[in-house]
């Protein structure tokens, strides 16, 4: 009985190393990216809180949390609207449609993304060969996320929308 029991315990080690391994492979295909989902809800629940609001009280998330956001200091803004051509990513500060956004190498930019429309959305952004490198989840209607992006090298980066690929897109300039 100890000799399977052993053999078990070896067996999980392995494969334990091995799903390390594996990821530290895959990561050293992305070498010189850096790349940060963060999940609004979770964000919101550890920074985001409202004043007088303890800690043990996020721990139950309601689907309020869901929907709209507030303002993220320095976040670029960015919201979904339907168009007579299809959605756009517009931006909500001066109103440009699918902007070209620029990020400095090294420098974590968030960018919130709200969504009032009756789709789902979701922002995808894919190193110049067509990898995805970052994604913000999806985005129901009347909800918002946002996406931390902290790119390792110069480049030009694009942005989409995984469900409106040809319509909500969009450049990123990294200097």
């Amino acid at each position: 009985m100890k000799s399977s029991s052993s053999n078990l315990q070896t067996i999980v080690l392995l494969s334990v190393l091995s799903g390390i391994l594996l990821f530290g492979l895959v990561s050293s295909l992305y070498n010189g990216y850096h790349t940060q989902i963060v999940n609004a809800k979770e964000h919101e629940k550890n920074e985001y809180r409202s004043v007088g609001e303890n800690k043990d009280s996020t721990n139950s998330v309601s689907s309020q949390t869901q929907q709209q956001q507030q303002s993220i200091p320095g976040a670029i803004q960015l919201s979904a609207k339907e168009l007579p051509s299809g959605y756009r990513w517009i931006d909500t500060t001066n109103g440009v449609i699918n902007p070209t956004m620029n990020f400095m190498v090294g420098n974590s930019k968030t960018i919130q993304l709200n969504n009032p429309t009756d789709a789902t959305h979701q922002l995808v952004v894919d190193d110049p060969n067509g990898h995805q490198l970052a994604t913000s989840g999806d985005i129901p209607s009347g909800s918002s996320n946002h996406l931390a992006f902290k790119p390792g090298m110069t480049g030009t980066f694009e942005y989409h929308c995984i469900y409106h690929p040809t319509t909500m897109k969009g450049v990123i300039h990294v200097q």
